[in-house]
């Protein structure tokens, strides 16, 4: 009965430090480690360095066939996939192991114009709560990046023993769906949060087909 206890305590514990964590994200805008721009600043630089003294070194890589370029750290390596086969043409992913951070972009097949992208963003945030009921939406948003429309979503997943958090974003792209998403701990949200928003600010598009 003891143990049965304390997990019980532990448990709570948990879900108290949850709560706290959960109340700051949504509510202090200051929780950010760094700002958008000050991220924005060390991706144009080609590395950031954090007030712990910890360097991000960025690596600027090609993707969809050349057609899109994106600035990410460079602790995020291209996922290896045994035995599948991931079209590089359609999906880009890469992830850091260790520190549990996964970016990826998908093309979608189906067609998006700007003007639907409000649209098709609650379409995703009513789907995904739907599969995930788990998940907690902190925030949405829809951005104008380089003249173009860019739906944005933030959410917690409640999962043990690590909640993790997520920035989902879909734009039009030649007409069709592009969605993204980067998801890492909540712990590791302060930074990012903001260096996810720096990405999708530096990413270059081709819309030459």
């Amino acid at each position: 009965m003891t143990e049965h206890w304390d997990e019980f305590f532990l448990k709570l514990h948990h879900q108290q430090i949850l709560k706290e964590q959960l109340s700051t994200a949504e509510n202090d805008e200051s929780w950010m480690m760094i700002s958008i721009e000050e991220a924005i600043e060390g991706i144009l630089k080609g590395s950031l360095t954090l007030t712990n003294e910890q360097e991000i070194r960025f690596q600027t890589l090609p993707v969809f066939e050349n057609q899109v370029t994106i600035s990410l750290p460079d602790s995020l390596a291209p996922e290896v996939r045994t035995g599948q086969t991931v079209d590089p043409s359609r999906s880009f992913v890469v992830q850091d192991k260790l520190g549990g951070i996964l970016f990826g972009l998908h093309q979608s097949g189906q067609e998006l114009n700007p003007t639907q992208i409000e649209v098709y963003q609650q379409q995703m945030i009513e789907q995904t709560s739907r599969a995930q009921p788990s998940m907690k939406l902190v925030d949405e948003k829809i951005l104008s990046i380089q003249d173009t429309i860019i739906g944005c979503y933030e959410a917690i997943f409640l999962v043990s023993p690590s909640p993790y958090y997520q920035v989902v974003f879909v734009r039009s792209w030649r007409g069709k769906a592009m969605i993204g998403s980067c998801q890492f701990k909540l712990e590791d949200g302060p930074l990012w949060v903001p260096l996810t928003y720096a990405m999708l600010h530096t990413a270059t598009w081709s819309e030459l087909s």
